[in-house]
């Protein structure tokens, strides 16, 4: 069983991803959440995996944080939730709008999820209404960005995510802007809610 990849992305869809692992070429299913916090192709990537097995053989699940692998091992406990369900639930909500929604009893968000009805959603939080507290609550998000104090990330990471913003959005807009530790951290925050807004909409 694998615990991670480490390795470089050789290729990737918003719902697979290719990872070279020294000339072993690993093919990984993923939610979108994770396709949206992958860097470019070429580059270096890790992802934290679960090995699924069934009759049709084994399959690779990867996931950019704790917090979504203890989510879709969940999901695949629930009746009738197999990993397609589960990775369509975690491409189609944040795992703190699942959590939200378990403990809310609020099903009509969850039954957003296409190939999941009403019924489905119902049980879901059923099942999970006692287990829900298992999910780790990653909230800590790793910048490559050395020229920032990590007190400064910090106070940016805590003011976007207290302002709703999810964590994978974060991360891509904090890799692709540039800053320095001379920047204040409302201007950080401000350029990155501009980027992020902007590409919500493209």
């Amino acid at each position: 069983m694998y615990s991670y990849l480490n390795g470089i992305l050789t290729d990737k869809t918003p719902n697979c991803v290719t990872i070279d692992c020294n000339g072993i070429g690993f093919e990984v299913k993923i939610p979108l959440s994770t396709f949206e916090a992958l860097p470019e192709s070429n580059e270096k990537v890790k992802l934290l995996i679960y090995t699924y097995h069934n009759d049709e053989g084994t399959r690779l699940f990867g996931f950019y944080t704790q917090a979504e692998k203890d989510t879709f091992k969940l999901l695949i406990n629930v009746s009738r939730i197999g990993p397609r369900i589960a990775l369509s639930i975690l491409s189609t909500l944040s795992v703190s709008e699942l959590i939200s929604a378990v403990l809310y009893n609020s099903d009509f968000v969850i039954s957003k999820t296409p190939g999941l009805g009403k019924k489905s959603a119902q049980r879901l939080i059923i099942e999970l209404k006692d287990k829900i507290s298992e999910i780790s609550q990653d909230r800590t998000i790793s910048h490559t960005n050395s020229s920032i104090s990590s007190d400064k990330w910090q106070e940016v990471d805590t003011a976007l995510m207290a302002l709703g913003f999810k964590t994978y959005e974060i991360k891509k807009a904090t890799q692709e802007l540039s800053f320095n530790d001379t920047d204040k951290t409302q201007d950080i925050v401000k350029a990155c809610i501009k980027y992020i807004y902007m590409k919500r909409n493209e």
